[in-house]
């Protein structure tokens, strides 16, 4: 029979059979022989992720800014009153597209006077043929002296370069008259607009900024020590804040030889189409460059999450091996190599392609605890479309001790 009481000094107490024992000594006896030892036997959750051979790819990581192909600050061509501005900033414009228009009423009178003595010349000039050939027949007939003719001819001739020269001059009043109007000198779209109508403007003046932006670039300051390493030609990726979670693929077009002195940077150029209108001027980019041969040896690769560091120095990853129902985590030393994005190459251990090791969840793990695995990871892998060599591939392996 058990019962309980307080004793004297206010303390519980629990009577087995005229045993007096004192009820935290009792209780603490029963949890360490309960849910404690429960969890002995209960298995770990956790996340796996299955060792893979690809190609380590070594990669440089920078920022950069993306710039307009061509960025052109528009002047008129010839001086003028504004008489219409058509675009405003922000427009997209096509290449010839007309921007402005400067007052045209001189011009178009200037215009009309050289036709005008155009037309007067011509009529000279066609007398004055007409009096050649007159005189060409009466000379041959021997009516008039040959001197005649002679004047005659040069009066034609004269008359004729008269006429070329007012042709020239309404030629030049038409060209004058057509670039009265400033046109778009490229598709693109309008940063800025410095003019307003009513302002008198000449030839020096700054009218509009005109940015193309269906063709980008990314400008990328690289260290000086990666500066043979980004490769002309070579791949890249970048990636955008305003597009998170997504990357383009690129190449690099240009490298410049000159450097920032201050900063010890060569700049690197990347083209960057932009038909959909994803892109502007000004953004910031995450360029991430490849910087080895695509043709790399494969390499046995774990998520570097894998990994965990003792405080000794060592390096461990949590296998599991097991049946189901009895999966079991073994702790096996390794060294790593290269990183690869978030991989990491293992260089020797006794891990194989398509062993199961533990990526999330292996902070507390003991030798031989039961786990259970809650998901299996996939790798990110540097390219998709490899061979990759994973699971149930045995011919592979990192080097084993």
């Amino acid at each position: 029979m058990r019962s309980y009481w307080i004793d004297a000094k206010g303390a519980w107490r629990l009577s087995l059979g005229g045993r007096l024992l004192p009820l935290l000594v009792v209780l603490s006896q029963v949890l360490a022989s309960g849910p404690v030892a429960a969890r002995e036997d209960q298995a770990a959750p956790v996340k796996v992720a299955r060792a893979v051979m690809a190609p380590v790819r070594e990669e440089l990581p920078l920022t950069g800014s993306v710039t307009a192909r061509r960025l052109s600050r528009i002047s008129p061509e010839v001086e003028g009153l504004v008489a219409v501005v058509r675009v405003d900033e922000g427009d997209e414009v096509r290449q010839g597209e007309v921007l402005l228009e400067l007052d045209r009423a001189i011009a178009d009178l200037e215009y009309a006077s050289a036709q005008a003595r155009v037309k007067e010349a011509q009529a000279q000039a066609a007398e004055a043929a007409r009096q050649r050939d007159e005189a060409a027949e009466l000379v041959e007939k021997k009516h008039i002296a040959s001197t005649r003719y002679e004047a005659a001819r040069a009066a034609a001739e004269v008359s004729a370069a008269a006429l070329e020269r007012l042709q020239a001059e309404l030629r030049r009043q038409a060209e004058l008259l057509r670039r009265r109007a400033v046109r778009a000198p490229f598709a693109g779209v309008i940063a800025k607009k410095m003019v307003e109508e009513g302002e008198w403007v000449k030839t020096d003046a700054n009218l509009f900024e005109l940015a193309e932006v269906r063709r980008l670039r990314i400008i990328v300051p690289v260290p000086q020590f990666y500066f043979n390493e980004v490769r002309v030609g070579g791949a890249a990726r970048v990636a955008f804040d305003a597009y998170p979670g997504r990357s383009f693929p690129a190449q690099v077009s240009m490298k410049v030889p000159l450097s920032n002195e201050a900063a010890r940077t060569f700049p690197a150029r990347i083209e960057l189409e932009n038909e959909a209108g994803l892109f502007a001027p000004g953004m910031s980019a995450r360029v991430v460059f490849q910087l080895s041969d695509p043709a790399d040896q494969l390499a046995l690769l774990l998520p570097q999450d894998a990994i965990v560091r003792r405080a000794d120095g060592s390096q461990v990853v949590w296998v599991v091996r097991g049946e189901a129902g009895r999966l079991r985590a073994q702790p096996v030393e390794v060294q790593t190599g290269r990183a690869s994005r978030q991989n990491i190459e293992i260089i020797a251990g006794a891990v194989r392609a398509g062993d199961r090791v533990v990526a999330r969840g292996n902070e507390i793990l003991r030798p031989g605890q039961l786990v259970e695995i809650k998901e299996e990871l996939p790798v990110n892998l540097p390219l998709s479309g490899l061979e990759v060599a994973g699971a149930g591939d045995e011919r592979a392996s990192a080097a084993s001790n």
